[in-house]
């Protein structure tokens, strides 16, 4: 019985996990669209997709910093580390999408 409920624990982690980040990053960098995805199913890994305007001018290492520091306390308790992140303004991800 135990392995049911450990299986129910980590599902819970995981769509918190991805719930919490992705409002953090949605809410303080006004994202238009915004991609948390649990990378192995164990709520500890991440790959972050984000578009937003605060992106405008801005470095690829400080756009990381911004979505890190939105989801800084995601960081210091369940998510352990994030395996890929793309971070885009709106104007790179309509080129993209092209």
């Amino acid at each position: 019985m135990a392995p049911v409920r450990r299986g129910k624990e980590v599902e819970k982690r995981r769509e918190n996990t991805v719930f919490n980040s992705s409002f953090m990053i949605k809410e303080q960098l006004d994202a238009q669209s915004v991609s948390v995805k649990d990378a192995y199913g164990d709520g500890r890994h991440v790959s972050i997709d984000v578009v937003s305007s605060a992106f405008e001018g801005q470095t690829a290492v400080n756009r990381q910093r911004m979505v890190y520091k939105a989801i800084w306390e995601e960081l210091q308790s369940t998510v352990h580390a994030v395996d890929q992140m793309t971070t885009r303004t709106p104007a790179e991800a309509a080129a993209q999408n092209s």
